[in-house]
């Protein structure tokens, strides 16, 4: 981590989860993980069947966003995964020992509190939570940027994107209420707004930016500076999966949460003609610091509380 500025360390050591977003068919999969730094990696854990351990198997690539008080940190970078029951990593396991023994005993020193809660609930903890369920991912980290309620504090030069605004902007007023397919209960604990994590899906893979959140009656909408949302290097429109969670912190079965995948339109204030005034009070109701606003259409929801999940497509 010698490339890495102090306040970036900082964050990447005091925050508690990680958001993290691989590249799939249906646009970026992003969800919150537990996480903790060793030897220059950041190094985390995840079920063997998931998602992103699929991903990972053809493409390394990887994206994620800690936060830490007022301050987060975007990166992106290339993965390594460990697993006892895959023969293709155990070279690397075996050549690596010292260092993995070192990461997986500061992850669990860090994330002490969540491995009792699950000695708590172990007789209900499902196989793919349990450590010979998982599969351990260390993460080389190329780039990042630390993002605080303006903007970019630091790592501009090394993202150089842009953001393509749409021209206009029009209230989206015919369409129902975004959360519909929600199941009611998860709706009600995520509440209508809110922080959030947001990956886009750029030419160069995913990014994923901390953002806040609204759900009116008609759309869904994600508001954050615009030199923020410039890192992702994209626009007019992007795929997208917006990331809600409501944690724990202590016990895996208390979280609740869901990543909204969809397409989304992209509004940068100062780029806009016709509808600037009403695009900057949606904006301002959200994030008075906000010069960037993001309309997501819901395509499929993924929902979780405690260990169970499941998932619902729009349309």
């Amino acid at each position: 981590m010698s490339f890495l500025s102090t306040a970036v360390r900082d964050v990447l050591e005091e925050g508690q989860f990680c958001s993290v977003a691989t590249a799939t068919p249906l646009g970026p999969h992003c969800t919150p993980l537990v996480f903790a730094m060793s030897g220059g990696r950041l190094w985390l854990t995840t079920s063997r069947g998931s998602v992103k351990a699929r991903a990972w198997r053809t493409d390394s690539s990887v994206a994620g966003l800690v936060r830490s008080g007022d301050l987060a940190v975007a990166f992106t970078g290339e993965v390594r995964t460990y697993d006892l029951l895959d023969s293709a990593t155990w070279g690397a396991t075996v050549a690596g020992a010292p260092v993995i023994a070192k990461a997986s005993l500061r992850f669990s020193r860090k994330n002490a509190r969540f491995f009792a809660g699950y000695a708590v609930d172990a007789r209900q903890v499902p196989l793919a939570w349990t450590p010979a369920g998982r599969v351990l991912v260390g993460v080389d980290i190329e780039r990042t940027a630390l993002l605080d309620e303006r903007g970019v504090s630091e790592g501009r030069a090394r993202w150089g994107g842009e953001t393509i605004s749409h021209p206009t902007f029009k209230a989206s007023k015919k369409r129902g209420d975004p959360f519909t397919a929600l199941p009611p209960d998860i709706a009600v604990a995520l509440g209508r707004s809110g922080d959030a994590s947001l990956a886009l899906a750029g030419p160069h893979g995913p990014t994923v930016l901390a953002v806040k959140w609204l759900a009116d009656e008609h759309a869904l909408y994600a508001a954050l500076p615009a030199e923020a949302l410039s890192l992702a290097d994209v626009g007019p429109d992007a795929f997208v999966a917006l990331t809600i969670d409501r944690t724990s912190t202590w016990r895996a079965r208390d979280m609740v949460g869901s990543m909204i995948q969809g397409e989304a339109s992209l509004f940068t204030l100062a780029d806009l003609g016709v509808g600037r005034k009403s695009a900057g009070a949606l904006a301002a109701g959200i994030d008075p610091d906000a010069g960037a606003l993001v309309r997501i259409t819901p395509t499929r929801f993924v929902w979780w509380r405690g260990w169970t999940s499941g998932s619902a497509t729009v349309g």
